[in-house]
Protein backbone atom coordinates (compact mmCIF):
# COMPACT_ATOMS: atom_id res chain seq x y z
CA UNK A 1 0.00 0.00 0.00
CA UNK A 2 1.34 3.41 -0.92
CA UNK A 3 0.79 6.49 1.23
CA UNK A 4 -0.86 8.37 -1.65
CA UNK A 5 -3.14 5.56 -2.90
CA UNK A 6 -6.74 5.12 -1.78
CA UNK A 7 -9.78 3.24 -3.06
CA UNK A 8 -13.49 3.58 -2.35
CA UNK A 9 -16.58 1.97 -3.85
CA UNK A 10 -19.74 4.05 -4.26
CA UNK A 11 -23.06 2.42 -3.21
CA UNK A 12 -23.90 1.77 -6.88
CA UNK A 13 -20.63 -0.14 -7.48
CA UNK A 14 -18.47 2.52 -9.15
CA UNK A 15 -14.85 2.21 -7.98
CA UNK A 16 -12.91 5.38 -7.18
CA UNK A 17 -9.11 5.25 -7.09
CA UNK A 18 -6.85 8.17 -6.24
CA UNK A 19 -3.14 8.79 -5.90
CA UNK A 20 -2.34 12.06 -4.15
CA UNK A 21 0.66 13.97 -5.56
CA UNK A 22 0.92 17.13 -3.43
CA UNK A 23 4.10 18.31 -5.18
CA UNK A 24 2.34 18.92 -8.54
CA UNK A 25 -0.24 21.51 -9.57
CA UNK A 26 -2.26 19.45 -12.03
CA UNK A 27 -4.80 16.64 -11.74
CA UNK A 28 -5.40 13.85 -14.27
CA UNK A 29 -8.89 12.32 -14.26
CA UNK A 30 -9.94 9.20 -16.14
CA UNK A 31 -13.31 7.49 -16.36
CA UNK A 32 -12.72 3.90 -17.43
CA UNK A 33 -15.32 1.33 -18.44
CA UNK A 34 -14.40 -2.37 -18.39
CA UNK A 35 -15.82 -3.15 -21.79
CA UNK A 36 -14.61 -3.23 -25.36
CA UNK A 37 -14.53 -5.12 -28.62
CA UNK A 38 -14.04 -8.53 -26.97
CA UNK A 39 -17.42 -8.07 -25.25
CA UNK A 40 -19.31 -7.35 -28.47
CA UNK A 41 -21.61 -9.96 -30.03
CA UNK A 42 -20.64 -10.61 -33.64
CA UNK A 43 -23.56 -8.53 -34.92
CA UNK A 44 -22.30 -5.54 -32.88
CA UNK A 45 -18.69 -5.60 -34.06
CA UNK A 46 -17.14 -2.12 -33.81
CA UNK A 47 -19.94 -0.65 -31.68
CA UNK A 48 -17.65 0.18 -28.72
CA UNK A 49 -15.38 2.20 -30.99
CA UNK A 50 -18.36 4.01 -32.50
CA UNK A 51 -19.68 4.82 -29.01
CA UNK A 52 -16.26 6.29 -28.18
CA UNK A 53 -16.79 8.74 -31.04
CA UNK A 54 -20.40 9.53 -30.18
CA UNK A 55 -20.20 10.22 -26.44
CA UNK A 56 -18.34 13.47 -27.10
CA UNK A 57 -20.91 14.63 -29.65
CA UNK A 58 -23.51 15.83 -27.21
CA UNK A 59 -25.65 14.90 -24.21
CA UNK A 60 -29.19 15.73 -23.19
CA UNK A 61 -27.93 18.95 -21.58
CA UNK A 62 -24.73 19.81 -23.49
CA UNK A 63 -23.63 20.23 -27.08
CA UNK A 64 -20.35 18.76 -28.32
CA UNK A 65 -18.80 22.23 -28.01
CA UNK A 66 -20.00 22.60 -24.42
CA UNK A 67 -18.57 19.17 -23.53
CA UNK A 68 -15.22 20.20 -25.01
CA UNK A 69 -15.28 23.33 -22.85
CA UNK A 70 -16.55 21.97 -19.54
CA UNK A 71 -15.70 18.23 -19.73
CA UNK A 72 -18.49 17.06 -17.39
CA UNK A 73 -17.61 13.36 -17.37
CA UNK A 74 -20.69 12.23 -15.43
CA UNK A 75 -23.04 13.84 -18.00
CA UNK A 76 -21.38 11.87 -20.80
CA UNK A 77 -22.13 8.58 -19.06
CA UNK A 78 -25.55 9.48 -17.69
CA UNK A 79 -27.15 11.34 -20.59
CA UNK A 80 -25.52 10.52 -23.93
CA UNK A 81 -27.62 11.95 -26.73
CA UNK A 82 -26.65 9.66 -29.63
CA UNK A 83 -28.15 12.21 -32.01
CA UNK A 84 -29.23 10.64 -35.31
CA UNK A 85 -27.49 13.27 -37.46
CA UNK A 86 -24.29 13.03 -35.43
CA UNK A 87 -24.47 9.24 -35.71
CA UNK A 88 -24.44 9.39 -39.51
CA UNK A 89 -21.57 11.88 -39.45
CA UNK A 90 -19.51 9.72 -37.12
CA UNK A 91 -20.23 6.62 -39.19
CA UNK A 92 -18.61 8.46 -42.09
CA UNK A 93 -15.61 9.33 -39.89
CA UNK A 94 -15.21 5.71 -38.78
CA UNK A 95 -15.46 4.48 -42.37
CA UNK A 96 -12.61 6.86 -43.24
CA UNK A 97 -10.67 5.43 -40.29
CA UNK A 98 -11.24 1.89 -41.57
CA UNK A 99 -9.98 2.93 -45.04
CA UNK A 100 -6.93 4.56 -43.46
CA UNK A 101 -6.09 1.30 -41.65
CA UNK A 102 -6.59 -0.65 -44.88
CA UNK A 103 -4.01 1.64 -46.52
CA UNK A 104 -1.50 1.05 -43.69
CA UNK A 105 0.07 -2.42 -44.06
CA UNK A 106 1.71 -2.44 -40.63
CA UNK A 107 -1.79 -2.00 -39.14
CA UNK A 108 -3.49 -4.47 -41.48
CA UNK A 109 -0.98 -7.23 -40.68
CA UNK A 110 -1.90 -7.13 -36.99
CA UNK A 111 -5.62 -7.40 -37.79
CA UNK A 112 -4.91 -10.33 -40.12
CA UNK A 113 -2.77 -12.01 -37.47
CA UNK A 114 -5.45 -11.56 -34.80
CA UNK A 115 -8.07 -13.06 -37.13
CA UNK A 116 -5.78 -16.02 -37.82
CA UNK A 117 -4.79 -16.87 -34.26
CA UNK A 118 -8.06 -16.12 -32.42
CA UNK A 119 -10.46 -17.33 -35.12
CA UNK A 120 -14.15 -16.79 -34.33
CA UNK A 121 -13.44 -15.39 -30.86
CA UNK A 122 -14.18 -11.62 -30.49
CA UNK A 123 -10.42 -11.00 -30.09
CA UNK A 124 -10.07 -12.05 -33.73
CA UNK A 125 -12.36 -9.32 -35.04
CA UNK A 126 -11.21 -5.80 -35.96
CA UNK A 127 -11.79 -3.23 -33.22
CA UNK A 128 -13.16 -0.77 -35.77
CA UNK A 129 -15.75 -3.25 -37.03
CA UNK A 130 -16.53 -3.75 -40.72
CA UNK A 131 -17.86 -1.28 -43.27
CA UNK A 132 -21.17 -3.14 -43.56
CA UNK A 133 -21.77 -3.28 -39.80
CA UNK A 134 -20.81 0.34 -39.15
CA UNK A 135 -22.95 1.59 -42.03
CA UNK A 136 -26.02 -0.34 -40.85
CA UNK A 137 -26.06 0.52 -37.11
CA UNK A 138 -29.37 2.12 -36.03
CA UNK A 139 -29.37 4.49 -33.06
CA UNK A 140 -31.39 1.96 -31.03
CA UNK A 141 -28.68 -0.73 -31.25
CA UNK A 142 -26.01 1.69 -30.06
CA UNK A 143 -28.15 2.93 -27.17
CA UNK A 144 -28.96 -0.66 -26.18
CA UNK A 145 -25.29 -1.68 -26.10
CA UNK A 146 -24.41 1.42 -24.11
CA UNK A 147 -27.15 0.67 -21.60
CA UNK A 148 -25.94 -2.92 -21.12
CA UNK A 149 -22.19 -2.29 -20.87
CA UNK A 150 -21.57 1.24 -19.54
CA UNK A 151 -22.90 0.50 -16.07
CA UNK A 152 -21.65 1.27 -12.51
CA UNK A 153 -20.09 -2.14 -11.65
CA UNK A 154 -17.89 -1.79 -14.75
CA UNK A 155 -16.87 1.85 -14.20
CA UNK A 156 -13.61 2.97 -12.61
CA UNK A 157 -12.79 6.59 -11.74
CA UNK A 158 -9.00 7.07 -11.57
CA UNK A 159 -7.53 10.38 -10.38
CA UNK A 160 -3.87 11.30 -9.84
CA UNK A 161 -2.50 14.68 -8.81
CA UNK A 162 -2.92 17.44 -6.25
CA UNK A 163 -6.32 16.45 -4.92
CA UNK A 164 -7.66 14.60 -1.88
CA UNK A 165 -9.51 11.31 -2.02
CA UNK A 166 -12.42 12.86 -0.12
CA UNK A 167 -12.82 15.58 -2.74
CA UNK A 168 -12.99 13.04 -5.54
CA UNK A 169 -15.44 10.75 -3.74
CA UNK A 170 -17.69 13.69 -2.91
CA UNK A 171 -17.61 15.07 -6.45
CA UNK A 172 -18.39 11.81 -8.22
CA UNK A 173 -20.70 10.58 -5.49
CA UNK A 174 -22.93 13.58 -6.16
CA UNK A 175 -22.46 13.40 -9.93
CA UNK A 176 -23.49 9.73 -10.13
CA UNK A 177 -26.21 9.88 -7.47
CA UNK A 178 -29.19 7.83 -8.70
CA UNK A 179 -27.17 5.99 -11.38
CA UNK A 180 -28.19 2.39 -10.63
CA UNK A 181 -27.73 -0.45 -13.10
CA UNK A 182 -26.39 -3.98 -12.73
CA UNK A 183 -23.82 -5.59 -15.01
CA UNK A 184 -24.93 -7.61 -18.03
CA UNK A 185 -23.78 -11.26 -17.76
CA UNK A 186 -20.90 -12.32 -20.01
CA UNK A 187 -20.44 -15.86 -21.26
CA UNK A 188 -17.57 -15.66 -23.79
CA UNK A 189 -14.94 -18.30 -23.05
CA UNK A 190 -11.16 -17.93 -23.04
CA UNK A 191 -9.66 -17.94 -26.54
CA UNK A 192 -7.05 -20.44 -27.69
CA UNK A 193 -4.25 -19.46 -30.05
CA UNK A 194 -4.40 -21.40 -33.32
CA UNK A 195 -0.96 -22.20 -34.80
CA UNK A 196 -0.29 -22.24 -38.52
CA UNK A 197 0.83 -20.13 -41.49
CA UNK A 198 -1.28 -17.61 -43.39
CA UNK A 199 0.21 -16.03 -46.54
CA UNK A 200 -1.81 -13.02 -47.73
CA UNK A 201 -0.73 -11.82 -51.15
CA UNK A 202 -0.93 -8.09 -51.83
CA UNK A 203 0.94 -5.81 -54.23
CA UNK A 204 3.06 -3.85 -51.75
CA UNK A 205 6.61 -2.52 -51.72
CA UNK A 206 7.48 -4.66 -48.69
CA UNK A 207 6.50 -7.90 -47.03
CA UNK A 208 5.17 -7.50 -43.48
CA UNK A 209 5.22 -10.43 -41.09
CA UNK A 210 4.00 -11.21 -37.59
CA UNK A 211 5.16 -14.39 -35.86
CA UNK A 212 3.61 -15.34 -32.54
CA UNK A 213 3.53 -17.90 -29.73
CA UNK A 214 1.10 -18.33 -26.80
CA UNK A 215 1.96 -15.80 -24.08
CA UNK A 216 0.69 -14.89 -20.62
CA UNK A 217 -2.44 -13.18 -19.21
CA UNK A 218 -2.21 -9.86 -17.36
CA UNK A 219 -1.99 -11.25 -13.84
CA UNK A 220 0.34 -14.19 -14.52
CA UNK A 221 2.99 -14.60 -11.79
CA UNK A 222 5.66 -14.80 -14.52
CA UNK A 223 4.67 -11.48 -16.13
CA UNK A 224 7.86 -9.66 -15.09
CA UNK A 225 9.97 -12.47 -16.52
CA UNK A 226 7.96 -12.06 -19.75
CA UNK A 227 8.60 -8.30 -19.83
CA UNK A 228 12.33 -8.97 -19.50
CA UNK A 229 12.35 -11.78 -22.07
CA UNK A 230 10.56 -9.53 -24.54
CA UNK A 231 13.15 -6.81 -23.96
CA UNK A 232 15.95 -9.28 -24.75
CA UNK A 233 14.26 -10.65 -27.89
CA UNK A 234 13.20 -7.44 -29.61
CA UNK A 235 11.85 -4.91 -27.14
CA UNK A 236 14.75 -2.45 -27.28
CA UNK A 237 17.53 -1.19 -29.55
CA UNK A 238 20.00 -3.46 -27.74
CA UNK A 239 17.82 -6.55 -28.29
CA UNK A 240 18.95 -9.61 -30.21
CA UNK A 241 16.63 -9.13 -33.17
CA UNK A 242 17.32 -5.41 -33.58
CA UNK A 243 21.08 -5.86 -33.34
CA UNK A 244 21.30 -8.95 -35.59
CA UNK A 245 18.64 -8.44 -38.26
CA UNK A 246 18.76 -4.66 -38.58
CA UNK A 247 22.17 -3.49 -37.37
CA UNK A 248 24.46 -6.36 -38.46
CA UNK A 249 22.67 -7.67 -41.54
CA UNK A 250 20.81 -4.50 -42.60
CA UNK A 251 17.82 -6.56 -43.77
CA UNK A 252 15.06 -4.42 -42.22
CA UNK A 253 14.28 -0.92 -41.07
CA UNK A 254 11.55 -2.01 -38.66
CA UNK A 255 11.69 -5.04 -36.38
CA UNK A 256 10.46 -5.48 -32.82
CA UNK A 257 8.88 -7.96 -30.43
CA UNK A 258 5.94 -7.51 -28.08
CA UNK A 259 4.05 -9.24 -25.29
CA UNK A 260 0.30 -8.67 -25.62
CA UNK A 261 -1.72 -9.65 -22.56
CA UNK A 262 -5.46 -10.07 -21.97
CA UNK A 263 -7.47 -11.09 -18.91
CA UNK A 264 -7.31 -14.79 -19.70
CA UNK A 265 -4.65 -15.25 -22.38
CA UNK A 266 -1.74 -13.59 -24.09
CA UNK A 267 0.62 -13.70 -27.03
CA UNK A 268 4.33 -13.12 -27.57
CA UNK A 269 5.06 -11.87 -31.09
CA UNK A 270 7.68 -10.53 -33.49
CA UNK A 271 6.93 -7.99 -36.23
CA UNK A 272 9.20 -7.14 -39.16
CA UNK A 273 8.97 -5.57 -42.62
CA UNK A 274 11.43 -6.12 -45.47
CA UNK A 275 11.80 -6.31 -49.25
CA UNK A 276 10.38 -9.46 -50.85
CA UNK A 277 13.83 -10.66 -51.95
CA UNK A 278 15.06 -10.48 -48.33
CA UNK A 279 12.02 -12.10 -46.76
CA UNK A 280 13.45 -15.61 -46.56
CA UNK A 281 16.68 -14.30 -44.99
CA UNK A 282 14.74 -12.27 -42.43
CA UNK A 283 12.49 -15.17 -41.46
CA UNK A 284 15.44 -17.54 -41.15
CA UNK A 285 17.34 -14.96 -39.07
CA UNK A 286 14.40 -14.52 -36.68
CA UNK A 287 14.01 -18.27 -36.28
CA UNK A 288 17.77 -18.68 -35.76
CA UNK A 289 17.82 -16.03 -33.01
CA UNK A 290 14.84 -17.65 -31.26
CA UNK A 291 16.38 -21.12 -31.55
CA UNK A 292 19.73 -19.87 -30.27
CA UNK A 293 17.99 -18.20 -27.36
CA UNK A 294 16.19 -21.43 -26.52
CA UNK A 295 19.39 -23.45 -26.85
CA UNK A 296 21.88 -21.23 -24.99
CA UNK A 297 19.61 -19.00 -22.91
CA UNK A 298 19.74 -15.39 -21.86
CA UNK A 299 23.14 -14.16 -20.66
CA UNK A 300 23.60 -12.49 -17.28
CA UNK A 301 24.56 -9.27 -19.07
CA UNK A 302 21.42 -9.34 -21.23
CA UNK A 303 19.22 -9.86 -18.19
CA UNK A 304 20.88 -6.99 -16.30
CA UNK A 305 20.53 -4.69 -19.32
CA UNK A 306 16.86 -5.62 -19.70
CA UNK A 307 16.19 -4.96 -16.01
CA UNK A 308 17.88 -1.55 -16.20
CA UNK A 309 15.92 -0.63 -19.33
CA UNK A 310 12.60 -1.71 -17.85
CA UNK A 311 13.23 0.09 -14.55
CA UNK A 312 14.30 3.23 -16.38
CA UNK A 313 11.11 3.29 -18.43
CA UNK A 314 9.07 2.79 -15.27
CA UNK A 315 10.85 5.59 -13.42
CA UNK A 316 10.16 8.03 -16.25
CA UNK A 317 6.44 7.48 -15.71
CA UNK A 318 6.76 8.99 -12.23
CA UNK A 319 6.93 12.43 -13.82
CA UNK A 320 3.41 12.41 -15.28
CA UNK A 321 0.02 12.64 -13.55
CA UNK A 322 -1.64 11.13 -16.63
CA UNK A 323 0.62 8.06 -16.59
CA UNK A 324 -0.03 7.57 -12.87
CA UNK A 325 -3.77 7.87 -13.48
CA UNK A 326 -3.51 5.25 -16.22
CA UNK A 327 -1.54 2.98 -13.89
CA UNK A 328 -4.23 3.23 -11.19
CA UNK A 329 -6.96 2.09 -13.57
CA UNK A 330 -4.97 -0.62 -15.32
CA UNK A 331 -3.80 -2.18 -12.06
CA UNK A 332 -7.41 -2.30 -10.86
CA UNK A 333 -8.66 -3.85 -14.10
CA UNK A 334 -5.79 -6.26 -14.65
CA UNK A 335 -4.79 -7.19 -11.10
CA UNK A 336 -7.66 -6.12 -8.86
CA UNK A 337 -5.12 -4.33 -6.65
CA UNK A 338 -2.45 -1.61 -6.75
CA UNK A 339 1.32 -1.93 -6.85
CA UNK A 340 3.59 0.95 -5.91
CA UNK A 341 6.50 1.93 -8.11
CA UNK A 342 8.84 0.53 -5.43
CA UNK A 343 6.99 -2.80 -5.47
CA UNK A 344 7.19 -2.97 -9.27
CA UNK A 345 10.91 -2.12 -9.26
CA UNK A 346 11.47 -4.82 -6.64
CA UNK A 347 9.52 -7.33 -8.75
CA UNK A 348 11.71 -6.56 -11.77
CA UNK A 349 14.90 -6.87 -9.72
CA UNK A 350 13.63 -10.07 -8.14
CA UNK A 351 13.24 -12.02 -11.41
CA UNK A 352 15.77 -14.85 -11.34
CA UNK A 353 17.77 -16.04 -14.31
CA UNK A 354 16.22 -19.50 -14.12
CA UNK A 355 12.70 -18.01 -14.27
CA UNK A 356 13.45 -16.37 -17.60
CA UNK A 357 15.04 -19.62 -18.82
CA UNK A 358 11.91 -21.58 -17.88
CA UNK A 359 9.72 -19.07 -19.71
CA UNK A 360 11.85 -19.36 -22.87
CA UNK A 361 11.28 -23.11 -22.87
CA UNK A 362 7.55 -22.65 -22.36
CA UNK A 363 6.94 -19.84 -24.85
CA UNK A 364 9.27 -20.54 -27.79
CA UNK A 365 7.54 -23.68 -28.99
CA UNK A 366 7.59 -24.03 -32.79
CA UNK A 367 4.78 -26.58 -32.67
CA UNK A 368 2.56 -23.68 -31.53
CA UNK A 369 4.03 -21.04 -33.86
CA UNK A 370 1.64 -18.81 -35.81
CA UNK A 371 2.86 -16.79 -38.80
CA UNK A 372 1.03 -14.22 -40.93
CA UNK A 373 2.58 -12.42 -43.89
CA UNK A 374 1.22 -9.60 -46.06
CA UNK A 375 2.87 -8.62 -49.33
CA UNK A 376 4.16 -9.82 -52.71
CA UNK A 377 5.12 -13.44 -51.97
CA UNK A 378 3.72 -16.96 -51.73
CA UNK A 379 4.44 -20.16 -49.79
CA UNK A 380 7.46 -20.96 -51.98
CA UNK A 381 9.31 -18.15 -50.17
CA UNK A 382 8.92 -19.92 -46.82
CA UNK A 383 11.56 -22.16 -45.25
CA UNK A 384 10.77 -25.82 -45.97
CA UNK A 385 9.69 -26.56 -42.37
CA UNK A 386 6.92 -23.93 -42.54
CA UNK A 387 5.47 -24.73 -45.97
CA UNK A 388 3.04 -27.44 -44.81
Amino acid sequence: MTEGYRKSVLPNGIRILTERMPHVRSVAVGVWVETGSRHEPEARGGVSHLIEHLVFKGTATRTAEAIARTMDLTDILLHPLFDAEELEREKSVVLQEIRMVEDTPDDVIHDLFAAQVWGDHPLGRPILGTRDLVTAYPREAIAAHFGEEYVPPQIIIAVAGNVTHEQVVDLFGRGFNGFEHGAHPRVAGAPRLAPGVNIVHKALEQVHLVMGFPGLPHAAPERYAMFLLNDVIGGSMSSRLFQEVRERQGLVYSIHSGAQAFADTGIAYVYAATDAQNFSKVLKSILKELRDLKKTGVTAEELKRAKDHLKGSLMLSLESTSSRMNRLAKHEMHLGSFLTIDAMLASIDGVKHEEVQALITEVIDEDRLALTTLGPLDRRNLPAELRN
